[in-house]
């Protein structure tokens, strides 16, 4: 989840021969901040609504601490799911802490618990769209946004590169200066990709002979287009060493680890996501220096925020070429990371 606050420009402007007082805060307006990625891929989703806020008197540090100040307390939060115009189905969302669904909001300037969202259980269907509702009750104030859904399903979203060919070494990352190439068909309703390499290992404590399994996430491709049809994203091998070397680090002196076989993760965003993260990353130019603009397909008096789709497709157990775990093994790159060979599970 991410964190929503609405901060207002303060101006100062002094001359030599008169004195004028300014304003330093806009006055209070009720703004309504909404966050919603629904995804297929997910067995729930989460929408997240929050207040912006500014109080020209208190202290604002100290009001983003009070849940009070970031949480309505009166809400009714609906998806209603459309089929052709038509409202066929309509959900009202619980509000559920997500603390304690397994998600924790991260300490900091803003209250971290309770961490307020609503919840979404029923299956979305890719054929139909789907609006996200906010009306609060105490004054009436209502907005809303659309998305489609991204299809997950394996015959629509299809891996092409690796092909899954038993006993094969698919993912060979061993020439230095070489690349490698992922293939995927592009599913509907997605607007750009990113491709994760899940790392699979073992630890082993040598002084109590305990093993763990664990794995981290290594993004190696990022902000791949829709082609609409098959696309493609290409990696530098290079780029794998480097980005496991820094993602992973040196293990505790008592700690050796054993290389196992990966995962492909494919990550797919749609149109909304993909434009709010371009206004929010927009940068450099004449205009740098300049306020950004608030990108928002909420409608509604005084909101701000997106609802959007995305989704993940696993390939999983692709193993690695010979020579690659080589190169994890024994490379200038990686032998700090404490390697001792290949797992044994």
């Amino acid at each position: 989840m991410k964190k929503c606050a609405l901060f207002f420009l303060s101006i100062v402007v002094v001359f030599s021969s008169c004195s004028n007082k300014f304003k330093v805060g806009a006055d209070y307006k009720d703004v309504t901040v909404v966050y919603g990625l629904l995804s297929k891929s997910d067995t729930a989703n989460y929408i997240k609504v929050t207040k912006g806020f500014f109080d020209e008197t208190a202290d604002n540090l100290l009001l983003a601490s009070n849940s009070d100040s970031i949480y309505y307390n009166n809400l009714e939060v609906k998806i209603e799911e459309i089929n052709n115009g038509s409202i066929v189905n309509t959900f009202f969302l619980p509000r559920v802490d997500a603390n304690l669904e397994g998600f924790p909001k991260q300490p900091g300037t803003f209250a971290d618990t309770p961490n307020y969202a609503y919840k979404f259980k029923q299956n979305l269907n890719p054929a139909r769209t789907y609006r996200v509702v906010v009306k609060n009750l105490s004054n009436g104030n209502l907005v809303y946004a659309e998305t489609g859904i991204i299809n997950d399903a394996s015959n629509v979203f299809n891996s092409v590169t690796p092909v899954p060919i038993p006993n094969f070494d698919r993912l060979n990352f061993d020439s230095p200066n070489g690349t490698y190439t992922f293939e995927w068909s592009s599913p509907p309703n997605a607007a750009f990709f990113d491709v994760n390499i899940r790392f699979w290992y073992q630890e082993k404590n040598t002084q109590t002979n305990n093993i763990v399994h664990k794995y981290i996430d290594l993004p190696v491709v990022k902000n791949v287009l829709s082609s609409g049809g098959s696309t493609s994203g290409k990696m530098s091998n290079e780029t794998f060493f480097r980005t496991l070397n820094s993602e992973l680090g040196p293990a505790a002196a008592n700690i050796v680890r054993y290389i196992d076989t990966p995962d492909v993760l494919i990550l797919a965003g749609g149109t909304v996501l993909k434009t709010y993260i371009d206004v929010n990353s927009a940068q450099g130019g004449i205009t740098y220096d300049q306020i950004k603009p608030n990108y928002t397909n909420f409608v509604g008096e005084n909101v701000l925020g997106i609802l959007s789709t995305r989704a993940t497709k696993y390939v999983v157990d692709v193993p690695f070429g010979v020579a690659t775990i080589d190169s994890i093994w024994f490379g200038s790159m990686t032998k700090n990371l404490q390697f001792a060979g290949i797992s044994s599970e």
